[in-house]
């Protein structure tokens, strides 16, 4: 049947072809689990912390109906939260990075990055129980923890998507759109600190707690990245 017919194809474009990685579907399915494990049991809480970055209104509500952080599904959110940042920035450094990413399965990756976002999380907020007791900020600290959740729930649940767009079409260009989506959502959450931190006399004090509690921690979390 075949006996008269060749193919056309001399070479093959690996480079153009979408390669199946099944930890990666694995922690894809675990993402959309929780995710709508999230928003059956939570909704009414979940779309208040997603709006609460952009209006101060819903800020108001999520705080008037007690701490975002003391409720029962903040843990779950933040598991959703760090597990789908780790797994953008494995797949990021794993494009990018090939060389020094290949040393370990993909899935030790995964759990080497969610360990070290984690720790930096929990340390982060044990540095601004620090901040409130130098600078006498206890009124304000509560309300900066619960920013940073909100900002990191944001981005995760926008992330998730391209994430899942980027491994299935090899559209690498999607990358973009996520710098651009963490970049807006950045500028928007350093402006709630700022607002928070709008009196003279505390500008100061809020500069120092930018630089070395925000900043200087995710460079040394880079550069651990990078010795890995």
């Amino acid at each position: 049947m075949f006996a008269r017919h060749w193919l056309g194809v001399t070479q093959f474009q690996w480079d153009t072809v979408v390669r199946p990685n099944n930890w990666l579907t694995l922690v894809f399915c675990v993402l959309l689990l929780l995710f709508t494990m999230i928003f059956i049991t939570f909704r009414r809480k979940l779309l208040l912390i997603v709006r609460a970055l952009f209006s101060q209104r819903h800020f108001s509500l999520i705080q008037r109906e007690g701490k975002v952080l003391e409720d029962r599904s903040s843990l779950v959110v933040l598991l959703f939260d760090l597990l789908t940042i780790t797994t953008g920035a494995v797949m990021f450094c794993t494009e990018y990075l090939p060389k020094p990413m290949s040393k370990l399965p993909f899935i030790a990756y995964i759990g080497i990055f969610f360990a070290l976002l984690l720790v930096a999380y929990a340390l982060k907020l044990l540095c601004n129980e620090l901040y409130a007791w130098l600078f006498g900020r206890d009124k304000e600290h509560s309300a900066i923890n619960q920013y940073k959740f909100i900002f990191m729930t944001d981005f995760a649940i926008l992330l998730f998507p391209l994430l899942v767009i980027i491994q299935y079409t090899g559209l690498r260009e999607f990358y973009y759109a996520a710098a651009a989506l963490l970049a807006i959502l950045f500028s928007i959450w350093v402006y709630r600190l700022l607002k928070i931190n709008s009196i003279e006399g505390h500008r100061f004090h809020f500069f120092l707690y930018f630089c070395t509690l925000e900043i200087l921690p995710w460079l040394l979390f880079l550069k651990v990245m990078l010795i890995i």
